[in-house]
């Protein structure tokens, strides 16, 4: 009898052993949930490709991973969305650059690519490079570039060369330094107030990013789109790094390589977007003006050395130098 009992003791024993050692099976199987917030509302079309890697990463985790889209600049204002991310109340974020640029000014080399893809800024090292940055200064991870957009001048008054003498043009500080170059005087408004200014004659035109000038109603006073695109943006998918690393090595992997089949659609999906906006200009009467080739490689040559000296070279003298060494090979010759 009393090894019976001792074999019971045993045999209990070793239950509580493994039952201390393997979670219950709901929990096991309950999936790491990640929580997305993007800078602009759902329905811009900044947002559409970041949207689509959420979609895919859920589709591929098999149960494993879930990311919820919590909401845009409705949930955290577009400026104040580092802090959140940085602290772990929010896992993952799609920005613009400028909107990040007070803590993270390095961040502004992906607009020094000239046109390179995200896929071609990666392969260079950019996203490596950018990443170490970002983990020591505001512990975030990059996860990739969701978005990229041409960019252009749009105006009142035609233009025959890439001088704008006598023109005042609605700017941000990443547009300044070309505008300024060319001769522009320029006014700094929230996008709420363009469209009045344009009516009312505040100003003559804007740099915008191509996409976007039919919607808000710009269209109906703009007459010019001057191309070629002056600027070529392109903008990051952001991860809060412990969040990230603490991931196991399957769904890292997961949502890196999602991230990258998502790079290499993004061009051709926002050249499509442009020509769908092309049509609406065109039926809304705004005229192309299609500037000689020489015209373009003076705008980037501005861009280029006094838009790294504004965004890199002065607000990160640490990691500006290297960073605008990196982006050299994209630099008008």
């Amino acid at each position: 009898m009393k090894n019976v009992r001792q074999c019971l003791l045993v045999l209990v024993g070793m239950l509580i052993v493994l039952l201390a050692a393997e979670p219950p099976r709901s929990a096991a199987q309950a999936p790491v949930v990640l929580k997305a917030v993007t800078a602009w509302d759902k329905n811009a079309t900044f947002v559409d490709m970041y949207l689509a890697w959420i979609k895919r990463v859920n589709e591929k985790a098999g149960g494993k991973l879930r990311i919820d889209y919590v909401g845009g600049p409705e949930v955290y204002p577009a400026f104040e969305q580092l802090d959140p991310l940085k602290r772990g109340v929010i896992d993952t974020i799609v920005t613009s650059t400028a909107y990040v640029a007070g803590a993270l000014p390095e961040l502004n080399a992906t607009w020094f690519g000239f046109g390179a893809s995200p896929e071609q800024l990666r392969a260079v090292g950019l996203v490596d490079q950018l990443d170490k940055v970002l983990r020591e200064k505001a512990q975030v991870t990059l996860l990739g570039m969701p978005l990229q957009m041409r960019f252009n001048i749009f105006l009142i008054k035609p233009i025959d060369k890439a001088d704008l003498k006598g023109l005042k043009l609605r700017s941000t500080p990443v547009y300044d330094p070309v505008l300024k170059g060319l001769g522009a005087a320029t006014v700094t408004l929230p996008p709420a107030e363009i469209l009045t200014a344009l009516q009312t004659g505040v100003v003559d035109g804007l740099a915008w990013p191509a996409v976007f000038v039919a919607g808000p109603g710009y269209a109906r006073v703009v007459k010019y789109k001057v191309m070629p695109p002056w600027w070529v943006g392109t903008d990051a998918a952001l991860m809060n790094a412990k969040a990230f690393d603490g991931l196991p090595a399957d769904l890292k992997k997961l949502l890196v390589d999602t991230m990258r089949e998502i790079e290499r659609e993004t061009p051709g999906y926002y050249l499509g977007r442009e020509k769908q906006e092309d049509a609406a200009l065109e039926k809304a009467g705004v005229k192309i003006i299609e500037l000689p080739a020489a015209e373009l490689e003076k705008v980037k040559r501005i861009h280029w050395e006094e838009g790294t000296k504004a965004f890199l070279l002065n607000p990160s003298p640490k990691y500006g130098p290297q960073l605008r060494e990196l982006m050299a090979r994209f630099a008008p010759r």
